[in-house]
């Protein structure tokens, strides 16, 4: 486990391919139904993909945003296993709305288990409201679907 001092978030850094065998590691460690590297790599050619990172810029987590028109939608956020709990995913939501807040993107939209209750108490905390629901969305370890709540939170 790293050094306490090392876990405050600190910086967004551009994801790259170099990246992808560790985000993959991540992604298999924290998601329930975790993206292919394939998705991964579709990601990198498609959207806008940050590393979270700490002052010694070790890597905490990530995040793949795809970019819609005026519209960003979050796809894939993501806390390593170690700094989860230690607000780095608020902290990082926070740098990315604020890096956009100047950009043609007017919106953050997104989709939530429903049973994520953490998740949807993180984005309610940052003013994203809910527009409506996507019926038996997500996979299930037991073979149901699980719905998903639509966010969404103006970036200006």
């Amino acid at each position: 486990m790293p050094m306490r001092d090392s876990t405050i978030f600190s910086h967004l850094r551009q994801m790259d391919e170099a990246d992808l065998p560790w985000v993959l590691q991540v992604e298999q460690r924290v998601q329930r139904s975790p993206w292919t590297f394939g998705g991964f790599e579709r990601a990198l050619h498609q959207g806008l993909n940050f590393i979270l990172c700490d002052a010694l810029n070790h890597n905490m987590g990530y995040v793949c945003l795809l970019p819609v028109v005026d519209e960003l939608h979050l796809l894939n956020l993501s806390v390593d296993q170690p700094y989860q709990g230690q607000g780095v995913a608020k902290a990082a939501l926070l740098a990315l709305m604020q890096r956009f807040a100047d950009s043609p993107y007017a919106m953050v939209l997104l989709e939530v288990r429903k049973s994520n209750k953490i998740a949807r108490r993180l984005y309610a905390s940052l003013g994203f409201e809910q527009d409506g629901l996507r019926k038996n969305y997500y996979a299930v370890e037991d073979g149901s679907r699980e719905d998903a709540l639509l966010l969404s939170k103006a970036l200006r």
